[in-house]
């Protein structure tokens, strides 16, 4: 039984991390397209550009590395964009963007205006011995002009969506004073240091069996929305849940439901009583993220005291084939066609025949959700609705702002999601809903049901506030402790650093 509470809290551990990341992983697939290319004596790459093929003459696309590279002239003049090369540097220009790259680099550099940013690519442009044209890779080389780019298989067809071409069509004659209000409102948040407190709990069952409960509360300091310091603790009832899992392991045998032992009842009664602590210092300007864990619970499963683990976000991204960087700064702007660009970037466009109608739709649906036009008043509140409709699922989302004094001063959000359970009748059922909000006072509640299927099902409730404070979070762990980089975890030659 303790083997099965240890990977009752590894998991648990791992859905921590998997909450803060997931929400940026989505933002995009940064790395190059990898290729299944077809049998070599029938390869053929095509390109398909805003839902058309392009032709191609002397130089055609290529894979090398199990990377899909197109001749770059070609390419970028069919975006639009006015391309040179001098030597081996080569520029594309399109609408105030300049992309430079030089042959046999992996680092390129991206101008807009005053600001230049350094990217680091994970494949290098070169030149073919055969035609002496150049070639890039089809995915960075998209997304630096804010294209979708993905890889349909079946095909073998590289995609490219211009959708900051659709996004400035669909935006076109519309008014964003209503959202404007609201990303002025959400500015304060980004600035100066705010001291959070929050209490939580939530309810799990797995397949008929538990619940399991947890019951837990939140502080600590924000600042600039990047530096944080927070502290919390989670009591956690497992108890009904190993009885369950005791029950179904002793089921269709002689034998009784195996009791605790003592020591696992102790460990039990500690995680139900006094419960797991967990402290989180970070700066994520730095890219860096340090936790600790305490409780006689984790110190009777092995887990040493006064040891933080860090985690450097700049090397994960880069794992994943994301740009910490790049994610950073939209996190920061409050320009929204910044956002629905990184957001449609990660479309799935792995169908060349359907492709180009999917971003042209997501791109219309949210130009007329987030317009002026898209908000409906009721006394001083404007709200705005929007369904998606997918494979049988629905999710319908409600967004809206309270003002006063022509001023955003909260907000609520909706969201309901249904699947057709019956092929034959057409029945649905509610597998999701969620609200939250955050009212005049800076109070913020959050509830969310969720029932899979009777696989699982969860309630979850979050209430706390945000108070403007001259505290300053501490981003490191204290001088001399012992820090352990995540990714060592478990391995038995890692050696542990000591903070300065």
């Amino acid at each position: 039984m303790k083997h099965t509470l240890k990977r009752v809290l590894a998991m648990g551990t791992a859905l921590v991390l998997t909450l803060g990341l997931s929400t940026a992983a989505l933002a995009a697939e940064g790395e190059e397209l990898p290729v299944s290319p077809a049998p070599a004596a029938e390869q053929t790459i095509a390109v398909q550009l805003d839902g058309q093929n392009l032709t191609f003459t002397d130089a055609v696309p290529q894979v090398k590395d199990q990377r899909t590279f197109l001749p770059f002239r070609a390419v970028f003049e069919a975006m639009g964009a006015e391309v040179s090369n001098e030597g081996d540097v080569i520029t594309a220009a399109r609408d105030g963007k300049t992309l430079t790259m030089t042959i046999g680099s992996t680092e390129a550099t991206l101008t807009e205006g005053e600001t230049a940013t350094a990217i680091t690519m994970d494949v290098a442009p070169y030149v073919d011995s055969a035609t002496w044209r150049t070639y890039v890779p089809v995915r960075f080389a998209a997304q630096a002009f804010g294209c979708a780019v993905g890889w349909d298989q079946d095909d073998q067809t590289a995609v490219i969506v211009d959708a900051e071409k659709l996004l400035g069509s669909a935006k076109a004659g519309k008014e964003y004073t209503i959202l404007a209000k609201y990303l002025e409102y959400s500015r304060q948040f980004n600035e100066g240091a705010w001291a959070v407190t929050a209490d939580f709990d939530a309810d799990l069952t797995m397949m008929g069996m538990g619940p399991a409960t947890v019951d837990g509360t939140l502080e600590g300091v924000v600042a600039d929305a990047v530096k944080a310091q927070m502290s919390m603790n989670m009591k956690l009832d497992l108890e009904e849940l190993m009885a369950d899992l005791a029950g179904l392991a002793a089921a269709g045998t002689s034998e009784e439901p195996a009791a605790p032992t003592a020591e696992e009842q102790a460990l039990l009664t500690a995680l139900k009583e006094k419960g797991v602590g967990l402290e989180m210092r970070m700066d994520m300007d730095e890219g860096m993220l340090y936790m600790t864990f305490t409780g006689e619970a984790l110190e009777s499963l092995g887990l040493p005291a006064d040891t933080w683990y860090s985690m450097d976000m700049g090397a994960l991204f880069e794992q994943l084939g994301m740009d910490y960087a790049e994610l950073m700064d939209l996190s920061k702007t409050l320009d929204a066609s910044a956002m629905l660009e990184a957001m449609l970037q990660s479309a799935d466009l792995s169908d060349k025949d359907t492709a180009y109608a999917t971003v042209a739709g997501l791109v219309d649906s949210a130009a007329k959700l987030l317009s002026d036009e898209g908000f409906q008043k009721n006394g001083s509140d404007y709200t705005t609705a929007y369904t998606y409709t997918q494979d049988g699922a629905d999710m319908t989302l409600s967004f809206t702002l309270n003002t006063k004094n022509d001023k955003v001063v909260g907000y609520a959000m909706d969201i309901k999601m249904t699947m057709v359970t019956g092929a034959e009748t057409g029945e649905t059922t509610e597998v999701m809903t969620m609200t939250m909000g955050m009212d005049e006072k800076n109070h913020m509640t959050a509830e969310m049901k969720m029932d899979l299927l009777g696989l699982m099902s969860m309630n979850m409730t979050i209430s706390g506030d945000y108070k403007t404070t001259d505290k300053t979070p501490a981003v490191e762990p204290p001088a001399g402790a012992v820090v352990v980089p995540f990714e060592e975890l478990g391995m038995e030659t890692a050696a542990p650093e000591t903070a300065a």
